[in-house]
Parts: C-alpha cells; sequence; structure tokens
C-alpha cells in the first residue's frame, strides 16, 4: 500500500522562517519574502554530510580525498560554504545516527535506504518541514526530477524528506565458480536441494583447497531475507507486520525456517565457518578473492575489484550468475524483495541552521555535468569513452581514483544509479560501467533473471505514520539479534528448536511485543 498522497498546503511566512532557522533556536529568522534563490554566503557557513564508511581496504578515506576536496572547491567555494563530510558506518548507520541524535551532533541531513528508519527519526523529531516554494527556489532541478515521488516525501501532512530516484540496476549478483561446477561434474543448480548437493561437493573435492567454503557468509544485521521460507502470496498483514529490515521477524515462522537451514549448512561445514566475526563482509570478499569459496554476492561494480583480483589469483577461474530459484524454488515460488521507486531518503536535521544551503548542494549534485564528473570522473584519466558511454578504467590508482562503486555514497543522495533514459541505454551502459572487461555477460545474465523473477516480486510495506517503537526498541533488538543469530545457527540440530523458542521469548520482552502491537494498531486503522 503507498502512503495517502497530500497536497502540501503553502506554509506560513513564520513557518517557511523556521525552515531558514536553526529550530534549536540558533539563528536568526528570514522572512521568506526576503530570498532570492542561490548566492554565496556573506560569511562563511558550514554544511555537514554524511557519507558511508564501509571499511573499504584500500579506499581513501571517505571523508578526506580527491573527490570531496572537488566538492569543497566546485561547490562549497562558490558559495563560501565549508563542506564537512561525516563519516556512517554502513553496517551500523542506525547506531550511529542516533548516537548523534542523542548527543545533539548530527549532521545537517540524515538518511537511510530503509523508509520505516526515516520515520523513525522523524518520530523523534529529528527534522524540519520542507516548504516546496523553497524548494522549488534553491533545488529546481532536483524537485522536477523527483516530483513523482513526491507521496514518499511527505509525513503527517506535510514535506519532510527528499527522496532519489532510482533507475533499475543488475550490478548486484550471486556468483558461483562455474570451473567448480565442471571440475564436479555438475550443471547450473536449478532447487535448493540441488544447491545444497553442489555445496557439499565443492566441500568433498576440496576445490578451494584445504579449508574450502563452499558459501561465503557473514553476520547479518537487522535485515534478514527469509524469502525462500515466506508463504506465496504473501499476505497484506503479514507483510505489514514482519516486512521491514529496521529489526529482525525472528517470531516470524520463515525466518525460523531459514535460520534452521544455514543451522544445516553451518554443521555440515558449507559455509564459511567464522561468519560471526565478519561483521562488514571483508572476510567474505577475502576468501573469494583468494580462490578458497565457491559462492559469493556483492556488487559488481564496487572498488576494490573483485573478479579481476580472483583471476589474477585463480587465472582458469570462471563464474556465473546464480538463478534465484537456487534458492526460492520457481514459478510463483520466486519471491523476492522489490524494490521502492525511489532510493535514498533524506531529511533536513531540526538543528541545521540553513536548510536553503542543503537544497544547493541537491541542487549541483542534481545538475547533469556535476553529476556526471561525481560518477566517472575525468576523462582519459579515470574512464574512456566507448560507444559514447564511460567506461571506468579499472586498475587506476591515482589520486583521482574514484570511492567506493563509482562515488555511489556521494551523489546518492539524488539517484540509486547512472540512468542514460532507457532500459535498453541502461543495460548496455551497465554491461560497460559496471561489469569489468570480459564479464559483461553478467549483467545480462543478471538482467535475464530479473525479468524471470520481477513478477513475483512485493515491495515492504509502507505505514503512514512512525512505528514508535520500533525508534524506542530498535537498538536494543539489534544488539539481541547479533547474539540470538549466533547460538542458533551454530548450535547442534537437535537444540535449535528449544534455543529458538528461549530467543523469542527474549526478544519478544525486550520490546519486539510492543513493535508488532504497534503495527497490528496503526494497520489496523489504515484499512
Amino acid at each position: 500500500m503507498k502512503l495517502k498522497k497530500v497536497l502540501c498546503a503553502a506554509l506560513s511566512t513564520v513557518m517557511a522562517a523556521s525552515l531558514l532557522a536553526s529550530c534549536g533556536g540558533g539563528g536568526s529568522k528570514v522572512d521568506k519574502a526576503e530570498l532570492t534563490g542561490p548566492k554565496p554566503y556573506d560569511e562563511q557557513i558550514e554544511l555537514k554530510i554524511p557519507v558511508y564508511d564501509r571499511g573499504m581496504q584500500g579506499q581513501a578515506d571517505v571523508d578526506n580525498n580527491y573527490w570531496t576536496n572537488y566538492v569543497q572547491e566546485n561547490f562549497g567555494d562558490k558559495y563560501n560554504i565549508k563542506m564537512t563530510f561525516v563519516p556512517i558506518t554502513r553496517k551500523e548507520d542506525v547506531t550511529v545516527f542516533n548516537e548523534l541524535l542523542a548527543a545533539g551532533e548530527q549532521p545537517d541531513i540524515l538518511f537511510s535506504y530503509d523508509y520505516p528508519t526515516v520515520m523513525s527519526y522523524f518520530s523523534r523529531g529529528a527534522f524540519q518541514p520542507i516548504d516546496e516554494d523553497i524548494l522549488k527556489l534553491y533545488a529546481p532541478t532536483f524537485y522536477e526530477n523527483t516530483k513523482d515521488l513526491e507521496q514518499y516525501a511527505m509525513a503527517d501532512g506535510e514535506r519532510y524528506f527528499l527522496t532519489a530516484t532510482r533507475p533499475v540496476a543488475y550490478n548486484w549478483v550471486n556468483i558461483v565458480r562455474t570451473d567448480w561446477l565442471e571440475k564436479a561434474g555438475l550443471s547450473m543448480p536449478q532447487s535448493r536441494e540441488e544447491y545444497v548437493e553442489m555445496l557439499k561437493k565443492f566441500k568433498e573435492m576440496k576445490l578451494g583447497g584445504e579449508g574450502t567454503i563452499p558459501q561465503t557468509q557473514s553476520l547479518y544485521n537487522a535485515y534478514f531475507g527469509n524469502y525462500a521460507s515466506r508463504p506465496y502470496p504473501l499476505s497484506e498483514e503479514d507483510n505489514a507486520m514482519y516486512s521491514d529490515i529496521t529489526v529482525a521477524s525472528l517470531t516470524w515462522e520463515p525466518t525460523k525456517k531459514e535460520l534452521q537451514y544455514l543451522n544445516s549448512l553451518y554443521n555440515e561445514g558449507l559455509i564459511s565457518p567464522e561468519w560471526m566475526l565478519d561483521k562488514d563482509g571483508s572476510q567474505m570478499r577475502s576468501d573469494f578473492i583468494a580462490g578458497k569459496a565457491g559462492v559469493y554476492g556483492f556488487y559488481l561494480s564496487q572498488t576494490p575489484p573483485v573478479l579481476q583480483s580472483l583471476v589474477e589469483n585463480c587465472p582458469d577461474a570462471k563464474v556465473a550468475v546464480l538463478p534465484p530459484y537456487t534458492a526460492t524454488g520457481k514459478d510463483s515460488d520466486m519471491a523476492g524483495r522489490a524494490e521502492w521507486p525511489f532510493g535514498m531518503v533524506a531529511g533536513i536535521s531540526e538543528k541545521c541552521e540553513h536548510p536553503e544551503a542543503v537544497l544547493m548542494y541537491y541542487e549541483w549534485l542534481s545538475q547533469p555535468e556535476n553529476l556526471f564528473v561525481m560518477q566517472n570522473g575525468i576523462e582519459n584519466v579515470t574512464y574512456t569513452i566507448k560507444d559514447d558511454i564511460p567506461v571506468l578504467v579499472d586498475d587506476y590508482k591515482g589520486t583521482e581514483r574514484l570511492n567506493y562503486n563509482s562515488n555511489k555514497d556521494m551523489w546518492c543522495l539524488v539517484t540509486e544509479g547512472k540512468d542514460y533514459g532507457s532500459e535498453e541505454k541502461n543495460l548496455e551502459a551497465q554491461k560497460k560501467t559496471y561489469a569489468p572487461e570480459g564479464f559483461e555477460d553478467l549483467i545480462q545474465q543478471s538482467y535475464d533473471y530479473y525479468q524471470q523473477t520481477k513478477d513475483y516480486k512485493y515491495t515492504d510495506f509502507l505505514f503512514d505514520k512512525s512505528i514508535e517503537s520500533l525508534s524506542q526498541y530498535g537498538e536494543t533488538l539489534k544488539s539481541k539479534w547479533e547474539v540470538i543469530q549466533v547460538d542458533l545457527i551454530t548450535c547442534k540440530p537437535e537444540e535449535f528448536d528449544a534455543k529458538y523458542e528461549a530467543a523469542c521469548e527474549e526478544y519478544l520482552a525486550a520490546g519486539y511485543q510492543a513493535v508488532l502491537d504497534e503495527k497490528a494498531e496503526v494497520y489496523a486503522a489504515m484499512k
């Protein structure tokens, strides 16, 4: 269910003035009539912009690199703004933002890919409203690009959020070593049963040497993909109650089944033996690159490069995208999570003294020439042009090299991906820009599987108000989930049921019952 679309009435002069001053009381009120659009500040101001820190080895500091300096020189200096980038640990972003909020040290925007998370910040009074007239004045290009997403920018009948566009991307892939399949005399698995048999064969034949890891695994954060064990079609009520990525749905039967499946894989030695120590996925990546692992999921466009490094270590390595039904079965069982039409969702901090400067930055990022440079870098240095498409130089290691995933964590504020105007052009561009040279067909495979499964995917449910208990208990539940998942996946199979029941009781008592009760109440009111 989509949020109810509410037209944002023009705010009063007083409300408009509040957009242009610190809600904490630190700034002077500015009459809306005095606003004339972007221009340099007489006295330098500071903007604090969060940026994900993914802990990628070999990458420059996310808050101090060629591209943060580029933004300063080409945007900040132009308007007399000091640009300060605030590192936000990707795997612990909710925790970090909550800690900054509690300390009153939040940056000028807070963001998340998870809509309920942004709503939880809203429920704490973290954001100030955004006057549509001021948005049009300071960020007209961004406004035009995202006006179809207006319904997702609303909360309690007012605009509070800045929602990025989301062109469909095919660069997330779950990869299998097909040279291992050939050595094992196996064809591509077509079901979960065949998939497990493949993993067992990988281990038995020690295809990655001593310590072969058939399937890589790392510690789960609050999100736990249990689609393979969900009923299909999923009822709207179950989707509302259990489909969010803020807290794990531990007490739901599909979560139990998926945990039990992982328990069996762990006890048979088919997943990374020390997965519980790998919070950021770096060990998974290292094991796959070293040639020890048979299955690994990642973004093709990520840096440092994965497949190039694999081939350097294992020249005979060959890979392909795993069919989605190796986990979920075929036809109507190929359910999965569909992406929302929006990408990153951000709100302007209620403490931000110059929200118009935030909008100016959004506008600068939205200009095609600026976005192009931020996404691709410098011609004949970080990219070359092939068939009118910029293709990144994969092995460039100079100062100007792009940060993780083509600088995405800097430009994701305005769009979730590179858009060339049509599905066909985007597909061809992604083959050239996301896939390393020689691996372009992986994008085609990913696209083909997407077409097969898209009709079975569904989005998470969106409530029309924030679930306050998620904000209240989210951190506690996340901490408990980290411990519980380790205990349930690593215990002996015969211990699982008893441990699961005890864990559910503990989890419910720690706040999950309150979350379920509140969701049920809000859902009933919406219906």
